[in-house]
């Protein structure tokens, strides 16, 4: 049986730092990012495609909109 894995986002906000964990099987610094905008309430639109050019555009529309700092870490 798999164990669980959780992770703790940390991001930017409206001048307020937000921390939440997500369980995920795995995390990337695009998937935190979109984890994030939909924390902050953040209005998105991000497909199946994870490449780097789509993260660039998720990235600069969540800055366009005050989101900052996305940073995560595996919890123990």
């Amino acid at each position: 049986m798999t164990r669980p894995r959780y992770f703790q986002i940390t991001y930017g906000f409206n001048k307020t730092r937000h921390i939440f964990i997500q369980p995920d099987s795995h995390m990337t610094e695009a998937d935190a990012w979109y984890y994030a905008c939909l924390h902050s309430g953040i209005g998105l639109s991000y497909g199946d495609n994870h490449d780097q050019q789509n993260f660039d555009a998720l990235r600069s529309h969540a800055q366009e909109f005050g989101l900052i700092q996305v940073s995560w870490e595996e919890l123990p």
